[in-house]
């Protein structure tokens, strides 16, 4: 996948290097960010904030146990600390849209982990197929520590199936918070631009 400036590739293949990996992109991001009047102090702890915030991104892939997943991070404003979205991209075999979007709308309805907010169907067309999804919002109670209270998490799953081909690309989109874009499905079938296929025989 071609991806867009202010996305960056995050190496999960091999979990020893992520600690490595986190700080010396941190590092490098926030020294080439405009500092305005920050002192220097404060641009040691912002890389401190973005270094953790990267490489927990990348040991929660690894905890996926799931092989061959690539992931992306979107980090607009590295003097901020904060990492505003991430994206995964794994293939899935002998699954097709229908069944991909029966799978969907069935989490929705019978999930006991999340609770949704908001859901709705994403359909569409890129350059490597058929594209079909789910938009949420996801709520999350008491992380705030106050009873009652939900931090909304915006999220965006969608299936992508080339032609001819009896399986599926799944890219699973997580932005940092609700308003950190302004039409996340669009700007995630936007990304799918830079995604192409290659299909083998078997």
């Amino acid at each position: 996948m071609r991806l867009p400036e202010s996305w960056h590739v995050v190496p999960t293949e091999v979990p020893s290097e992520i600690e490595g990996w986190a700080r010396s992109t941190a590092e490098a991001l926030v020294s080439e960010a405009p500092a305005g009047d920050r002192p220097e102090a404060m641009t040691a702890d912002v890389t401190d904030v973005l270094s953790e915030q990267l490489a927990d991104v990348a040991k929660a892939v690894v905890d996926t146990r799931i092989g061959g997943l690539q992931t992306a991070v979107l980090v607009r404003h590295p003097e901020l600390g904060a990492v505003d979205a991430m994206v995964t991209v794994g293939a899935q075999q002998d699954l097709g849209l229908d069944a991909f979007a029966a799978q969907l709308a069935a989490i929705v309805e019978n999930s006991e982990e999340h609770d949704f907010a908001f859901a709705g169907r994403v359909d569409g067309t890129s350059d490597a197929g058929a594209v079909t999804g789910l938009h949420s919002m996801i709520s999350h109670f008491g992380e705030l520590g106050i009873e009652g209270t939900a931090v909304l998490e915006e999220r965006v799953v969608l299936g992508v199936f080339p032609a001819g081909c009896p399986d599926m690309v799944e890219v699973t989109a997580i932005a940092r918070s609700v308003g950190t874009f302004d039409d996340m499905p669009q700007e995630m079938m936007d990304l799918l631009a830079g995604l192409a296929v290659e299909l083998e025989a078997s």
